[in-house]
C-alpha cells in the first residue's frame, strides 16, 4: 500500500469514530419515569359562610266583647341559627403522577471494587514513577 492510501483510510477511520462519537453522545441516557395512578381526592377550595338570622314577628288579634274592645298582640322570634351557604370543589379526576426512579444504581459490592481499583491504579502510578526516576 502507498502512502497515500494509508493516509485516505487514517482519515476515513478518523471521520467514522468522529461520528460515532457523536452520535453516542447525542443518543444519551433517559430516567425511567414510572407513572403511578392517584385514587384519592383532595379539597381544593372550601368557602363557607355562617349567618345567624333572626325574625321578628308578631300576631295581632282583635277581639270584641259587648263594648269592650280587646288588642292582643302576640310576639315571638324564629331563629335560623345555621343557616350555611358552603361551595366546595372537590378534585375528583384521577391523574398520574411522574415518579422517577434511577435504573443503574450501583452496588455496595460494586463501589467497593471501584474504590480498590481506584487504590490500585494509584499504587501502579506510584511505582512506575518510581522506576522510571531510578
Amino acid at each position: 500500500m502507498t502512502k497515500e492510501k494509508i493516509k485516505h483510510l487514517f482519515r476515513a477511520v478518523t471521520k467514522m469514530v468522529v461520528l460515532l462519537i457523536i452520535l453516542l453522545s447525542i443518543s444519551g441516557c433517559k430516567p425511567k419515569q414510572i407513572l403511578v395512578p392517584v385514587t384519592e381526592t383532595k379539597i381544593e377550595f372550601r368557602e363557607r359562610f355562617r349567618v345567624d338570622s333572626v325574625y321578628n314577628r308578631d300576631t295581632l288579634m282583635l277581639l270584641s266583647q259587648n263594648d269592650t274592645v280587646y288588642l292582643q298582640s302576640i310576639k315571638w322570634r324564629e331563629r335560623f341559627r345555621i343557616d350555611t351557604v358552603s361551595v366546595v370543589k372537590v378534585d375528583s379526576i384521577p391523574y398520574f403522577v411522574e415518579v422517577t426512579k434511577e435504573v443503574n444504581v450501583l452496588t455496595k459490592w460494586q463501589k467497593i471494587r471501584l474504590k480498590a481499583l481506584n487504590i490500585i491504579i494509584l499504587i501502579i502510578i506510584v511505582i512506575v514513577i518510581i522506576k522510571i526516576k531510578r
